[in-house]
């Protein structure tokens, strides 16, 4: 035994004496490679990455797709550019290197279809967004670790009871919806709208957005409240006897099956016998990686998360070195992380060191989120997430009377029926998984109702996420937040 390891000993000791000598002479022996960098059709890309593999050095091809760069003659090349396929070449002497990049979409991706809103539109995407924090402070507040939320989903809900509310409750919606200078018509049109464009803009998206309202037999619901959420809403609308066992599975079923089994009891076992009526929305997400940002599954280790108490615990850490969108201030880092063809992405953000994930979701709003996304950078991330799936349920009637919706909870629905009725609950459950290939997330809100030659970076921008961290889903080119989650805990 003894023999083996002194072996083993002087033969690492003789590589380590004599490599150096070798690796001297290699990287001694350097030439300069020169190209241009154009798309399929000729056109130079501004803007391409020319980094040699394996190191942290490169250069940036100019407003001409020309380039210049000092590599080692054993080098290998890699070209990277947002929404085209990477490429690696040998330099194997060449002196003079032109490259033809292709785009993703000619191998049957398509590109994204930006979803084009009027100027009022694009004020209410923003007072979604407003609303969508300030719920996530409040439910954040109420559920606490490794809440996820979708303010798209009660969104629906609440679009739904809008048309169904009158007087001073239709007064509280406006105004905390941010549609108080809406006509019926342009709110409905508004949802119809993300409804209907958020299921195209990426056919490699599965995503699902279903409306539904379930109310007692025997109870007269106006026609009028009907066709508008049927029209707009795309809602099914279903009589039910409440009173039988049947029903609670009928409902859970419905949901079960729109969110790919993921939500399969958003109702308990037995409806209230005060319950006239449930609206219910599921909203289900499942998309991978864009292609140049999957992470490697032999990568992913056991490392630390070190939680709010300061513990370490060991969690399934995904790793991957990339070009991809950041930003960080005195306040947080990010980064953007696309789906697909590049329509939705996660946006992970990370406390300062200073500060803690509450002190981060207190900070966070749409106008700093705004901000955020507007300056930020494209660059080498190093990144490191941990692979999470997690669920959550809770009742957002607080959380809505806190932002000044109270009398939904009282009286106000002369437009869905003649009789006295009011909402007694708002109900969300939610889901998500994020691994190596991409997100799975889904939930459902039920509203109850009683009565060149440029230099790039040498070092890649560090993003780990090893302790707990704020992420959301968004739609890029409203930016509508769909999910919004903290992680402090990834199981």
């Amino acid at each position: 035994m003894k023999k083996k390891i002194l072996f083993l000993v002087i033969a690492m000791l003789l590589f380590c004496v004599m490599v150096p000598d070798l690796q001297a002479q290699k990287t001694n022996t350097t030439q300069s490679v020169s190209g241009i960098v154009t798309d399929q059709e000729g056109n130079p890309l501004d803007g391409t990455s020319i980094v040699i593999k394996g190191k942290n050095t490169g250069v940036v091809s100019d407003i001409d797709g020309k380039y210049l760069i000092h590599v080692p003659q054993d080098a290998i090349l890699q070209f990277l550019f947002i929404g085209m396929e990477s490429q690696e070449i040998p330099v194997s002497n060449q002196q003079v290197i032109n490259v033809t990049m292709e785009d993703l979409f000619s191998k049957g991706l398509q590109p994204a279809k930006p979803i084009t809103l009027t100027t009022k539109q694009k004020a209410k995407t923003e007072g979604e967004n407003s609303f969508a924090f300030k719920m996530f402070k409040e439910v954040s507040k109420q559920k606490g670790e490794n809440t996820f939320f979708s303010p798209l989903s009660l969104s629906m809900a609440l679009g739904m009871l809008y048309n169904g509310a009158s007087g001073e409750t239709r007064h509280e919606i406006c105004n905390s919806l941010g549609i108080a200078d809406f006509s019926e018509t342009e709110v409905n049109e508004y949802f119809q709208k993300i409804s209907q464009y958020l299921l195209e803009v990426d056919p490699t998206t599965d995503i699902s957005i279903a409306n539904s309202i379930w109310y007692r037999n025997h109870f007269t619901v106006k026609n009028h409240f009907i066709e508008i959420c049927k029209e707009y809403f795309d809602a099914e609308v279903q009589s039910l006897n409440f009173n039988s066992p049947k029903a609670p599975y009928t409902i859970n079923n419905w949901c079960a099956e729109k969110t790919n089994n993921k939500i399969q009891h958003i109702i308990g076992n037995e409806i209230s016998p005060g319950a006239m009526m449930c609206l219910v929305n599921a909203l289900y997400f499942k998309s991978q990686w864009r292609t140049d940002l999957k992470f490697d599954k032999k990568k992913t280790k056991l490392a630390n998360f070190t939680l709010n108490d300061k513990q370490k615990k060991k969690v399934n850490m995904m790793e991957q070195t990339s070009f991809m969108s950041y930003y960080a201030d005195e306040h947080l880092q990010c980064v953007e992380m696309d789906y697909g063809n590049s329509a939705f992405s996660m946006v992970a953000v990370l406390p300062s060191k200073d500060k803690n994930i509450n002190q981060l979701i207190e900070y966070l709003n749409n106008d700093i989120l705004r901000n955020v996304m507007k300056n930020m950078r494209w660059g080498k991330v190093w990144l490191k997430l941990p692979r999470f799936k997690t669920e959550s349920s809770f009742s957002l009637a607080q959380p809505v009377k806190d932002l000044g919706m109270r009398h939904l909870f009282q009286e106000g629905f002369t437009n869905i029926s003649d009789d006295d009725m009011w909402v007694s609950d708002i109900l969300q459950k939610t889901f998500v998984e994020v691994n190596e290939e991409g997100t799975e997330a889904s939930a459902a809100t039920t509203v109850v109702m009683i009565g060149a030659g440029r230099p790039i970076k040498t070092k890649p921008i560090r993003f780990f996420a090893d302790r707990p961290f704020l992420y959301l889903i968004r739609e890029k080119s409203t930016g509508i937040i769909l999910f919004i989650g903290r992680m402090d805990e990834p199981i």
